[in-house]
């Protein structure tokens, strides 16, 4: 996190983890920039990632692009399940008093949920800040633990990583400055290199790996799902888009034959089994807005291969007239998401659209993605 008085944008701090001494550019900033520092935070279970979610999307929706800083007031009660790291930050005493930033973070994440972070990268001063943190830790009884604060994999990657740091600051190597890491010590070193570097400090390793034993969270417990349509009284998702279904595909297939209800029944139990029923009436409810609407949508790629989606039509071909392959689109072993591609106008039309969704979803309950290559 970047944490300040009140929301304002950062352009000019430092990457998270970053440890130095401020800079006569650093003096030179205005003072409530000055006062913005970074709190590295990890996250323990899924309710810390659904609280990290809520978190940044305040901050973003609130700031310019690639800028954006949170408050103490944002975290309070928003924090559950995130860890706090609390490097030499910290120490500053000028900016919070002496412990006072340590004791504003055990209050607001409690005492269970913070660490003090300590790391060496052969740099002298990093040695009196160490001292001082380890202090603030037995002063207020909480564990420290042992970081690397990395930024690369090996040592011979650091001239790549100045390269980007110029790329961020929008400098050149000439005139970065202390801008540029002090050494190659900020490579992601084994185990055993930790172990020597903090051998004094064993209860520093013993914190670290306490701490990654706690963290159990990955990204294959996210649990997404879909939001929930709004149905009528006295249906399920399930229950309402298996009869809007039936409904199309008597609309669809004239007669409606035994082979066209047979697979569509087929396709209506998966999709209640995979819980994705709402996904499909978010689609059909954007079709049929643009319907309404007189704009040109259609619906392309695998859910072409759906006659759920020929039924509620989204799609255009008949799936079963062609014999195409329902599993190209939607099939339990894969363990994926059906992917349901619309074609729309570009201009005013295509707008008005995104804005139905936004309007029907909330801003909080739609977004907008891309893809941008890069090489």
């Amino acid at each position: 996190f970047r944490l300040g008085p009140q929301p304002v944008a950062d352009a000019g701090r430092q990457p998270p983890g970053t440890d130095r001494r401020p800079s006569a550019h650093d003096r030179r900033l205005p003072d409530l920039e000055r006062r913005l520092f970074t709190l590295p935070v990890l996250i323990e279970s899924r309710a810390g990632y659904r609280n990290l979610c809520r978190l940044v999307t305040t901050m973003k929706l609130r700031a310019a692009k690639g800028e954006g800083v949170l408050t103490f007031a944002d975290l309070d009660g928003q924090v559950g399940g995130l860890i706090a790291l609390v490097g030499r930050t910290a120490i500053d005493g000028p900016r919070f008093g002496v412990g006072g930033l340590v004791d504003r973070i055990l209050g607001t994440f409690g005492a269970s949920q913070v660490y003090i972070e300590l790391q060496r990268h052969l740099l002298r001063e990093q040695e009196w800040d160490n001292q001082l943190l380890l202090d603030l830790a037995s002063a207020f009884h909480v564990p420290v633990l042992a970081t690397n604060g990395v930024r690369f994999a090996e040592p011979s990657d650091r001239p790549l990583y100045d390269v980007l740091t110029c790329i961020r600051h929008k400098t050149t190597l000439e005139h970065a400055g202390r801008r540029l890491s002090w050494n190659a010590e900020r490579y992601l070193k084994p185990a055993d290199a930790m172990a020597r570097l903090f051998s004094d400090l064993p209860e520093a390793i013993t914190g670290t790996r306490e701490l990654a034993d706690r963290l159990e969270y990955t990204m294959a417990d996210l649990g997404y799902r879909f939001p929930e349509y709004p149905v009528p009284p006295g249906e399920s998702m399930a229950s309402f888009l298996r009869k809007i279904t039936q409904a199309g595909a008597r609309e669809r297939y004239r007669p409606y034959h035994d082979r066209a209800r047979a697979q569509v029944s087929r396709e209506l139990n998966l999709i209640e089994k995979l819980d994705l029923a709402g996904y499909f009436l978010i689609v059909w409810d954007i079709v049929n807005f643009c319907r309404q609407q007189d704009i040109p949508v259609q619906g392309r790629g695998s859910a072409a291969n759906s006659a759920v989606c020929y039924s509620l039509g989204i799609t255009a071909v008949d799936p079963i007239a062609m014999d195409l392959l329902f599993e190209r689109f939607l099939s339990e072993e894969r363990g994926e998401w059906p992917d349901i591609d619309l074609d729309l106008p570009s201009g005013e039309r295509r707008e008005r659209v995104i804005q139905h969704v936004y309007e029907r979803y909330g801003a909080r309950g739609a977004a907008m993605t891309a893809n941008v290559i890069t090489y």
